[in-house]
């Protein structure tokens, strides 16, 4: 039988949660990418040390869900039809900060972009391909995308700083995959600082409050 691939483009809900800021002057913003088979409700738990009272964080939701041993969880992305999955989260996330700029005043705001685990794609690629200034990328518990515009992510970093960090006993992203993701970095000339932290496949808030205080992790 002879078939044929159709696209049809159609609306749908995307899911987010945020902390309640005081006010809407805020001295930064997260925004908080998270990984494989998780949820933004549990995930945005996880930040629960950056809540100040200026201080937003937002935690968007992979537009697919599904289960996961008697779990829902969600994803941002497969392998199959994945270009078209990629521009309809880029689409939804500059569609997000969109709001996020009607609602809150930025004019002052560190804003700062974060990745975890499968959320490291995500981050990397909107962070390429959006007109947003953020002020810094964290990279956390994964390789690296090694399909990314190399060329535009060094343009964009010429006014952001970009930190990649790996647990030592992470038990899902190995070593070598990290050290992988390293040599790629460096074969591109991409400015970056590395952060190995004693921990696992977590989100590490002790080395987060020390990115923040911009001190030097370089190993």
């Amino acid at each position: 039988m002879k078939t044929e691939e159709l696209f049809l483009k159609v609306e749908k809900t995307a899911r987010y949660y945020s902390n309640d800021p005081n006010g809407n002057k805020l001295d930064s913003l997260w925004i908080v990418i998270h990984g494989y088979a998780q949820l933004a409700k549990d995930f945005i738990d996880e930040f629960e040390f950056l809540n100040e009272s200026r201080t937003l964080i937002i935690a968007p939701e992979g537009l697919s869900k599904f289960y996961s041993r008697n779990r829902i969880g969600s994803s941002w992305m497969t392998k199959e039809d994945r270009i078209n999955e990629i521009n309809d989260y880029l689409k939804y996330l500059d569609s997000l900060f969109s709001i996020l700029k009607i609602k809150y005043d930025l004019s002052d705001t560190l804003i700062n972009l974060l990745g975890f685990s499968q959320g490291v794609h995500t981050a990397v690629r909107w962070f390429i391909n959006s007109n947003i200034v953020f002020d810094n990328l964290i990279l956390c518990s994964s390789d690296f995308p090694a399909d990314a515009d190399f060329n535009k992510l060094n343009q964009k970093l010429e006014r952001s700083k970009m930190f990649y960090m790996h647990g030592d006993k992470d038990e899902i992203v190995s070593g070598k995959t990290f050290k992988s993701g390293i040599e790629l970095l460096k074969s591109k000339n991409t400015p970056f600082e590395k952060i190995i932290f004693e921990g696992k496949h977590e989100i590490h808030s002790q080395t987060l409050i020390s990115v923040i205080k911009n001190k030097n992790h370089s190993v």
